[in-house]
């Protein structure tokens, strides 16, 4: 696999997850030579703008020191950047920081820590990556998920889960192991594309050059979204080729059962932004941005 960055945004109720989650990948690099391309980007959210610290019931200090404690565990990786940083806002800044700083160097690779993979996820890509790219240099790959909110997710959705009675936040992400069957993978090509931002997401590096992002869109919500649909009307105006790609039979899946409310955490630590997160006005900002680049016929800065 050609250089890939992996890309993390995490608050302190993240980071037991992160830490799960880099133990998984630290096992998957035994399927795959991650050392020769693999880097890792973990921002750590502690600014005061998200977090009210004096009210905080356990030391700030404890979690700085987790966060460097974890950074041992990523001698898989070629290079790695663990940045404490107490300015950001959200996450959307570090994708901004990213892709506007990223002119086709290096596939990107967005991903939650509350997402369960299977172990198996390096071996898949290095065998279907090479596939694609006899096609087309300017792709998304995405794994299958269990299932998500609507049916608007059913395109990503694996037929076992399809077809199932459980409710999105009902899906036991401890089963997907027995979902993935690495020797029936296959992909499906999708022009319709859907997707959503930190699920494994992976964009190849020739078409990180198309996604690059405006100061007007907020701070985490709707980035995938304008990703997602930028991504069509380039196709619409053939401005470019921009295949989605799903894995069949390779699952992943974010914790809704056990996991999403951090209710634990969130005792503990409050967390009570300085500015409300407004979707609806990012949404409008994000529509705005998109009928720019409508209206110029699939112009992109």
């Amino acid at each position: 696999m050609n250089k890939t960055k992996i890309v993390y945004y995490i608050f302190p109720f993240h980071l037991d997850q992160l830490e799960r989650s880099i133990h998984q990948l630290k096992k998957a690099s035994n399927y795959s030579n991650t050392k020769e391309y693999l880097s890792l980007d973990v921002v750590f959210d502690m600014s005061d703008f998200n977090f009210n610290w004096d009210k905080c019931q356990i030391p700030k200090q404890f979690f700085i020191d987790k966060f460097e404690y974890l950074e041992k565990y990523c001698d898989f990786c070629e290079s790695v950047n663990f940045e404490i940083n107490n300015e950001m806002k959200g996450s959307g800044e570090q994708q901004r920081r990213i892709y506007n700083n990223n002119d086709g160097e290096y596939n990107i690779v967005l991903l939650d820590p509350d997402i369960h993979f299977p172990v198996e996820i390096f071996y898949v890509l290095d065998n279907v990556i090479p596939n694609i790219e006899k096609e087309t240099s300017t792709y998304v790959l995405t794994p299958q998920i269990g299932k998500f909110w609507d049916d608007s997710w059913n395109v990503l959705s694996n037929e076992d889960y399809l077809n199932s009675p459980l409710k999105f936040d009902e899906v036991d992400v401890f089963e997907l192991s027995m979902k993935t069957d690495v020797d029936n993978v296959s992909l499906i090509k999708n022009y319709n594309h859907k997707f959503a931002g930190g699920w494994f997401t992976f964009y190849s590096a020739e078409l990180t050059k198309y996604m690059k992002m405006p100061d007007s869109i907020g701070f985490f919500h709707h980035v995938d979204l304008y990703q997602q649909e930028k991504f069509k009307m380039l196709n619409h105006f053939k401005k470019c080729d921009i295949p989605q790609y799903i894995i069949k039979n390779c699952l992943v899946q974010e914790d809704r059962k056990y996991y999403h409310n951090y209710d634990f955490w969130t005792k503990y630590i409050p967390l009570e932004p300085k500015e409300p997160h407004n979707s609806d006005a990012v949404l409008q900002n994000v529509l705005k941005e998109l009928k720019k680049i409508s209206d110029s016929g699939g112009k992109v800065v």
